[in-house]
């Protein structure tokens, strides 16, 4: 076995590999691409094949520019894995997102799975050392990943579990997804369903490429507010990187006020995947339930709708998405430090 490195992903190879839906992974990967670019960063692929050269995996690996801490990593992660505000540490696999891109061929047997992922996490502790950082970031690897990796774990310097929400639909309605939820929470959804009809709020379903630069200062308030030093101009470039992703309809949910907007969430529509990938609103503008209404229950009345069989919301504000309905998966991630230990 053997690893290469080269400098951008192909179609070709992400096939190759068998990943599912090869396409929206693709231009994930470059829209992770072109922001890190801008950013500063260098990003590398490294790619695992077989002495006959057939691709048994792939780890992008991203070196940035500045220190992690302002990375697109939730800063409770970095604070959880005890990270210096001044460290400076590489990234295998993830760039943001919630999401980890390492990736092996469905159709490699466990013990060669082990041994390429092995391999790729080799090649990201080489870069990484060579970048002149002291550690790597392994993050938000999901129950499979995590598995391939389990023999990195005593060699983590720190390691984590976050989880994130998402929501199979299981109902041909909306009251049907109302009438599986407990008395409580049913009685607060149809509060904040009223709430919102009854606002003067005008709901449009738009796409996102065509409302990007009127909905961005909405983003960045709300970016703000969390504690992220966003500004209106790096959430504009964000939101129209989002909306260009072909093969995918990426829309937002936009409420309306008197003509201007005061909310609006970002619904990625991926086959029958969904995910909820940006939220907004005027904190200035009054309260009438936007947030739930466009982050929750538009998005799930759409998604029973259409037939989505799964809505992807992320990380962050667990307990208001588990009290919506909203079951959670465990994320992984580790901390290893550059040099391998000497027991490998």
């Amino acid at each position: 076995m053997r690893t290469e490195e080269v400098d951008r992903v192909s179609l070709d190879l992400l096939d190759e590999l068998g990943v599912t839906a090869s396409g929206h992974v693709l231009e994930e990967l470059e829209r992770h691409h072109i922001v890190e670019h801008r950013r500063g960063a260098r990003i590398t692929y490294v790619v695992a094949r077989s002495t006959s050269g057939v691709a048994l995996g792939l780890l992008p690996v991203y070196q940035f520019s500045r220190t992690y801490e302002a990375s697109l990593v939730a800063a409770s992660l970095v604070d959880e894995l005890s990270l210096s505000a001044g460290s400076r540490v590489c990234s295998a696999g993830g760039a943001g997102g919630y999401r980890n891109h390492l990736a092996l061929s469905a159709a490699i047997d466990p013990a060669c799975a082990t041994a390429a992922a092995g391999a790729l996490v080799s090649a990201a502790r080489e870069i990484a050392s060579g970048a002149g950082c002291p550690q790597v970031l392994i993050p938000d690897l999901d129950p499979a990943q995590a598995g391939w990796l389990a023999e990195f774990e005593p060699e983590a310097v720190a390691d984590t579990t976050r989880d994130k929400a998402v929501m199979p639909i299981e109902w041909g309605h909306f009251s049907e997804y109302l009438a599986a939820l407990p008395r409580k929470r049913r009685w607060q959804v149809r509060r904040e369903r009223h709430a919102f009809a009854t606002s003067g709020i005008v709901m449009r379903d738009e796409p996102l490429s065509s409302v990007a630069a009127e909905v961005a200062p909405l983003l960045a308030q709300t970016q703000q507010r969390h504690g992220d030093s966003a500004d209106p101009v790096e959430a504009e470039f964000y939101l129209a990187m989002l909306a260009l992703t072909p093969g995918s309809e990426v829309r937002a949910l936009v409420g309306y006020l008197s003509g201007r907007p005061v909310a609006f969430s970002v619904v990625h529509r991926r086959g029958d995947t969904w995910a909820v990938r940006a939220v907004g609103r005027d904190y200035a503008a009054p309260e009438h339930s936007q947030y739930f209404n466009l982050t929750y229950y538009e998005p799930i009345e759409r998604a029973i709708t259409d037939g989505a069989a799964l809505i992807d919301f992320g990380v962050g504000s667990l307990s208001a998405k588990r009290f919506r309905g909203c079951r959670l998966e465990p994320l992984r991630s580790l901390l290893l430090p550059v040099a391998p230990s000497r027991d490998r």
